[in-house]
């Protein structure tokens, strides 16, 4: 009464079959949370963020003005794939491997 399909037996009866679907989750998740981990970020320190920040912006953005005065300091905040380092007047976004954009 039905036909048969033949490469349904094939999937079925095939062990390759279910060791590349195996293989494909463990990539697939190992993929996600490689991505999780770098969106993340622990490695990355508030403070030495904050302090890399005030060494090589704060003359350039008036955080500190030309006597050495903290006029406003920095906040540094999680982001995805990084720190949001944000001041009075704008903000930096330090990426998961140091720099500052």
């Amino acid at each position: 009464m039905y036909a048969r399909i033949p490469y349904l037996n094939l999937i079925n009866s095939n062990p390759s079959f279910y060791s590349m679907g195996r293989t494909i989750i463990i990539i697939v998740t190992s993929t996600l949370l490689i991505l999780l981990l770098l969106a993340w970020a622990p490695w990355l320190d508030n403070q030495a963020i904050h302090d890399k920040i005030m060494r090589e912006k704060a003359k350039i953005d008036g955080t500190i003005d030309r006597n050495g005065n903290l006029i406003c300091d920095y906040n540094v905040m999680w982001a995805p794939f990084g720190r949001w380092v944000a001041s009075c007047e704008g903000g930096y976004y330090v990426t998961f491997y140091g720099e500052i954009l």
